[in-house]
């Protein structure tokens, strides 16, 4: 979806606003509104620790608090 909202934002700047086109200035504005949206969305999250756990081993998250 990123390359086709580029793709109309491209062409809607174009054929849109300099051009005078309708549908490709709404197309344009439909190209930068998913760019905005994916941009505030955050994207995939990160992975910021990995490790392999053995058999019998536990894994405990904590936030904010101290582990009981």
């Amino acid at each position: 979806m990123g390359r086709l909202a580029r793709i109309f934002l491209r062409n809607g700047l174009r054929r849109g606003v300099l051009r005078g086109s309708r549908t490709w200035l709404v197309l344009g504005g439909v190209g930068a509104a998913v760019r905005v949206v994916r941009r505030l969305g955050g994207g995939e999250p990160k992975v910021v620790f990995s490790e392999p756990l053995q058999p019998g081993e536990t894994l405990v998250i904590a936030h904010g608090r101290e582990p009981r």
